[in-house]
């Protein structure tokens, strides 16, 4: 009994790429979902920094009326008391009439691109029949800045002092074509109608996954709409800058004369997420440009006779590329899936039966592996976008940590050699109760906690300042590392020898034998026979070594910190990466710290398998 029907197979390939498909052009539709929604609550925000900006504030209330006169002769009449204050409203921060003329302009301004309401206290001012707000949503904005409710950004309009949640804003982004495209379609519909035909002609004429060409498809369709991607990001970018720029040249009109002299401190408060700086008459489209080593997204903006200054943003598109996490795998559906298929149809009932349950026992294992490794693994790749390494680079705080662990590595060549001195002479004393204590004593440090290790080196640290009346090595920016290495030095060599000591055990005695018999000296003996007999273990263990001292974190947390402060002396590479994730918080950046140190301990870990791949060919 064997295989699967020419005919199923090739209409489950055909479904396999048209699945495919579909998922590639859900996730560009999630994502220009996202950069839409991005730049609706942008621009909603911006709205209400320009309504802040430009509406004055209500009109003072009118002087109380001044008490009767009393007509009453020879007696003292009681003065009346004053009249309690109105109840104060969160609308009266406004002058209620200009917030509703502000309101229905922000509709009739040239070009835009979006539908607004403004809401006063609870109630609508752009469409008075629209359904209020609740007082529990309006409450919910001031805690949480702004919630997406049916396809609307709305975000809290607060008082001229930015202290009291007085309103809402709303903007409802109008629909725009999102590709070059009839019918406003991107670049990925086509390539995915592509890919499902190649996918098809592959099943019914029955030719191989090569030759039909279904791959080359499914990487077009994954390009494709990566740019589509792309291009929703920087359309969410334009459409922000254009529309800042109408709020700016309306706001430009109506500052008062001293405030229009020089109007950027205060347009500046409209525009809270990007610069505005002095500009020239420029073309009205926005450019990227680079601005002190940064790319952004710049537009010229006219805000009175010869008067020009220059809008700037960070550009959405910077982080583009983590799409592709999602792009790439739901492009390449479609050709594992197939290759899935071939193999179903070519193989026996019986063995896709055992296949199925193999692949059951190792379910569990492997949802653990993709929930606990794989997937944070690429939600930190999603986190490290593009944008971040260029900050890295120019932060002298992640050179010095990578520094730092460079230096402090240095103690490997030293460790290695005075473990290979301790595992020859234990080797040559084995059978004598010196070597015993010599291993125990070398072992001894390296199965102890390295906590409790740590400790006991810093009362010795201590100790001997005290001693010589200065301070301790480990409060001392120039002696700080070089006490950790010393540290780990005493702690590492052990477990080092103990890997010597079984590569000298494989020796065979015949080899010592034979350059005794040739009359070999001890050192000749060591360096001819011993040294050449020992490279891949040598090779081992120092790959090991670089590889565990450029992990190292737990005596810099348990002894420094990352100190001496402020020099960050021992601040090596995974403490940063510790510190900038609990401390500032910043995870993007974490990520991208950790995606460097994963990548330089690759290059160390191929030679090292390598080197045990080779030693098991040989065994």
């Amino acid at each position: 009994m064997s295989a699967l029907a020419p005919r199923a197979w090739a209409a489950g390939a055909a479904g396999a790429a048209a699945i495919a498909a579909a998922l590639t052009l859900g996730v560009v539709r999630v994502a220009q979902r996202h950069y839409e929604r991005a730049f609706a609550f942008r621009i909603a925000h911006t709205t209400a920094a320009y309504i802040a900006t430009v509406t004055p504030p209500p009109p003072p209330p009118p002087p109380p009326p001044a008490p009767p006169r009393s007509r009453t002769r020879g007696r003292r009449v009681p003065a009346p008391l004053p009249a309690a204050p109105p109840p104060t409203s969160p609308a009266r921060s406004y002058d209620l009439p200009s917030l509703l003329t502000q309101a229905h302009a922000l509709e009739t301004l040239p070009g835009w691109s979006s539908n607004v309401e403004v809401y006063s206290g609870t109630a609508p001012l752009v469409a008075a029949t629209a359904a209020a707000l609740s007082p529990d949503e309006l409450s919910n904005l001031a805690a949480t800045g702004g919630h997406w409710r049916d396809g609307t950004a709305l975000v809290p309009l607060t008082d001229r002092d930015g202290q009291d949640v007085v309103g809402a804003v709303a903007v409802q982004p109008r629909s725009m074509p999102h590709g070059p495209l009839p019918g406003g379609f991107g670049f990925s519909f086509p390539a995915a109608v592509i890919a499902v035909a190649a996918a098809s002609v592959i099943a019914f004429r029955q030719h191989s996954l090569r030759r039909g060409g279904y791959v080359g498809a499914a990487l077009l369709l994954a390009v494709a709409s990566y740019v589509d991607v792309r291009a929703a990001a920087r359309q969410s970018t334009d459409r922000w800058l254009f529309d800042t720029r109408r709020l700016l040249q309306e706001a430009a009109k109506r500052l008062p004369p001293p405030r229009a002299r020089n109007p950027i401190p205060d347009l500046a408060g409209i525009v809270r997420d990007g610069d505005i700086v002095a500009g020239e008459p420029g073309e009205s489209a926005a450019r990227r440009v680079r601005v002190d080593g940064e790319r952004r997204a710049v537009v010229a903006v006219l805000i009175g006779p010869q008067r020009w200054i220059e809008l700037r943003s960070a550009p959405a598109e910077i982080e583009a590329p983590r799409w592709l996490i999602g792009l790439l795998p739901a492009a390449l559906l479609g050709p594992f899936a197939i290759i899935g298929l071939r193999w179903a149809e070519r193989t026996p009932v019986r063995r896709r039966r055992e296949t199925a349950i193999a692949w059951g026992f190792l379910a569990p294992a492997t949802v653990h592996l993709v929930l606990f490794t794989a997937g944070p693994a690429l939600y930190a790749l999603y986190l490290a976008t593009l944008a971040n390494f260029p900050a890295l680079a120019r932060d002298p705080l992640t050179w010095n940590a990578f520094l730092n662990s460079a230096t402090y590595a240095l103690y490997v060549p030293v460790s290695i050699g005075l473990a290979l001195a301790a595992a020859v002479a234990i080797h040559r004393y084995r059978a004598h109760w010196s070597g015993r204590l010599l291993r125990a004593a070398f072992l001894l440090p390296y199965v102890a906690s390295v906590v409790a290790v740590a400790l006991l080196w810093q009362a010795i640290y201590r100790a001997g300042s005290l001693g010589l009346g200065r301070a301790d090595w480990l409060s001392n920016p120039r002696t700080a590392l070089a006490a950790l290495m010393l540290m780990s030095l005493w702690v590492h060599a052990g477990g080092q020898m103990l890997v010597f000591l079984a590569g000298l055990q494989s020796i065979p005695q015949s080899c010592f034998d034979a350059a005794r018999v040739d009359g070999a000296s001890a050192w000749q003996t060591f360096r001819r026979v011993t040294l050449p007999m020992l490279r891949p273990v040598t090779w081992l263990v120092s790959l090991t070594g670089v590889l565990g001292a450029l992990q190292m974190f737990t005596l810099v947390a348990v002894l420094t910190q990352g100190g001496p402060f402020p020099l960050h002396a021992t601040d090596v590479a995974v403490h940063r990466i510790y510190r900038t994730a609990v401390g500032a918080q910043a995870w993007g950046m974490t990520s991208a710290l950790a995606l460097i140190l994963a990548v330089i301990l690759l290059l160390f870990r191929w030679p090292q398998l390598q080197v045990l791949r080779r030693e098991a060919r040989r065994a």
